[in-house]
């Protein structure tokens, strides 16, 4: 039976943000942070926040001068019908790239470390029929599904994390601030893209049950994000040395690798410290398909706002299986966020928001 339930909470919106920004790009930050800024890439973070805190303005401040609407009302109102659906098509194509790209390196990293005789086909199918069978009840059963994954993403993280810092050697770090301003610029953009779930409240915005914390969630989810990723560069740095996490597609799971459990009885610990990434990636490729799919419900005007994420399942599965190797992958997602990361995030809001002024649209008192 197919239901469509989109009521989340504040609470709900909050996990599902930290759990969607907890991807693949964990994975391969630290690389980018060394290689950015050196020893100083933990760093970057900080300054990754204030980026981070300037995309959640400008989204919020579109969303609050036109309350209960997303981007596919707000964009045919402010700039034509047509030119309006053509953004929101652009913006539909990204998410399902993002999302395509994303899945390809969740692939490449099971099948490396946990299913090396599977093909990649078949990891990916099963990955994407498992989000279609989450996704098909709206968002309230994402919502609710984060709630209960959470606690098993972030308590062995907890764990595990503890294990690293009373072992590390902290003169890994040294020496401090030796990057360059401009390197340590790039690094913190870098950075920021894995705030991209943002983009997802030009869309679900106005399903959250309280609208006027949008700017909290936003603020907050980014605000634990930051710390993590303070935590986790500088570990990956201490733990297997910068230079190292440099030369390294996913620094942080050699990481993981190289932890000794005491009195483990795991024969394949990396299994079960690697498991809270599959499901933070399952959470945010739910994410970009139902925010994809219910874009499309709505210009569509279907009276099931679900019925398009099946046929989505091969658009994906296609633009997952574009890059010829892993290598390749990489550097696609790497191009593709450097490049339009920023479109949805502040470029596409900040522009709409002078348009509206401009055509004095919307609420002048929120805006």
């Amino acid at each position: 039976m197919y239901t469509h339930n989109a009521n989340v909470s504040v609470r709900q919106m909050k996990i599902l943000f930290i759990l969607q920004m907890f991807n693949m790009s964990m994975v391969i930050l630290p690389r980018i942070a060394g290689k950015m800024a050196g020893h100083d890439g933990y760093l970057l973070p900080i300054l990754g926040f204030a980026f981070g805190a300037i995309y959640v303005w400008s989204i919020v401040s579109l969303l609050e001068r036109f309350p209960g609407e997303g981007l596919d009302t707000i964009a045919p109102k402010l700039i034509t019908k047509g030119l309006g659906w053509i953004l929101i098509g652009l913006y539909v194509i990204k998410v399902l790239i993002g999302a395509g790209l994303e899945v390809r390196m969740f692939a490449e990293m099971v099948s490396q470390v946990l299913l090396p005789k599977t093909p990649l086909p078949i990891i990916i199918l099963i990955l994407l029929f498992a989000v279609h069978y989450l996704i098909k009840s709206g968002l309230e059963a994402s919502g609710r599904m984060a709630e209960i994954v959470a606690y098993f993403v972030f308590v062995p993280l907890a764990f595990v994390l503890s294990v690293v810092a009373i072992k590390t050697d902290y003169k890994q770090l040294m020496p401090f601030m030796t990057a360059r301003p401009d390197g340590f610029i790039k690094g913190a953009y870098f950075v920021s893209m894995t705030f991209m779930p943002l983009e997802f409240l030009l869309i679900i915005g106005n399903l959250v049950s309280k609208p006027h914390k949008l700017k909290h969630i936003g603020l907050w989810s980014i605000g634990i994000i930051s710390v993590l990723e303070i935590i986790l560069i500088g570990l990956t740095f201490t733990g297997v040395g910068m230079v190292t996490s440099t030369k390294q597609i996913w620094p942080m799971l050699t990481l993981m690798e190289s932890i000794q459990l005491p009195g483990s009885f795991f024969e394949n610990q990396e299994i079960f410290m690697m498991s809270w990434w599959i499901l933070s990636v399952y959470m945010y490729i739910c994410g970009s398909m139902y925010v994809a799919s219910l874009t499309i419900s709505r210009l569509a005007h279907f009276n099931r706002q679900n019925v398009t994420i099946l046929p989505l399942i091969p658009i994906v599965f296609l633009i997952s299986m574009y890059p010829g190797s892993l290598t390749e992958a990489y550097r696609y997602l790497l191009h593709f966020n450097g490049k339009f990361g920023l479109l949805f995030l502040f470029v596409v809001p900040i522009v709409l928001i002078v348009i509206a002024k401009l055509r004095k649209k919307g609420g002048e008192g929120n805006a």
